[in-house]
């Protein structure tokens, strides 16, 4: 199946048994002042509470937030996992979706290069609920102010089962930095022979 939308991300892969699900969240609500926070969440046909998605909170940093997250993640080659203040600092920078809390134990932290951007590669549990998160968070333009996130969530005694799939899926991202982060993010469709959401 072929995923496409007129944001940053312009297509991606997605293998395996997923169903799409598109949801739109009105910015109104999170008080943001740039655009419309969006996710696209693709439940596994297999068990509706494993999924892949993909979400941009419709915020668009300001350039000194932009320069601090180059600075203090994208650009820093890091490994990281626990609890410490450092970690807690870039969880907080790399993305505003990722929370910093004690029910929250992060596996892994880690910085790398996907497609041509630079990511921040986070895996974590949520201890309450047993469910555990494989994210990448995509600096979109290269500058650290417009942040995608990929993201694999499932319970944690069905995280090993379909990872590989969404690792897979994420690995076939395609990025543009052509793209308008004030319009609302939709799915495109195309007129290839694959299947396209």
């Amino acid at each position: 199946m072929l995923f496409k939308t007129n944001g940053a991300l312009e297509r991606m892969h997605v293998f395996g048994a997923w169903r799409p699900v598109f949801i739109v969240n009105d910015s109104s609500r999170m008080n943001s002042v740039w655009g419309t926070e969006t996710s696209f969440l693709l439940p596994h046909s297999e068990n509706d509470d494993v999924f892949m998605g993909v979400y941009f909170s419709g915020d668009c940093g300001d350039e000194s937030l932009g320069n601090l997250r180059r600075k203090e993640i994208y650009d820093q080659s890091l490994q990281l996992k626990g609890d410490g203040v450092r970690l807690r600092r870039a969880l907080v920078l790399a993305g505003r979706q990722l929370i910093a809390h004690s029910q929250i134990h992060c596996n892994r932290f880690s910085t790398s290069d996907l497609n041509g951007k630079r990511v921040v590669t986070v895996e974590q549990e949520w201890l309450s609920t047993k469910q555990t998160a494989y994210q990448v968070f995509v600096d979109t333009l290269g500058d650290g102010r417009v942040i995608y996130n990929l993201m694999y969530v499932a319970p944690k005694n069905a995280y090993s089962k379909f990872i590989e799939q969404a690792k897979a899926s994420f690995e076939t991202s395609m990025w543009r930095s052509d793209f308008d982060p004030r319009e609302s993010l939709r799915l495109l469709k195309d007129e290839s022979t694959e299947e396209t959401l």
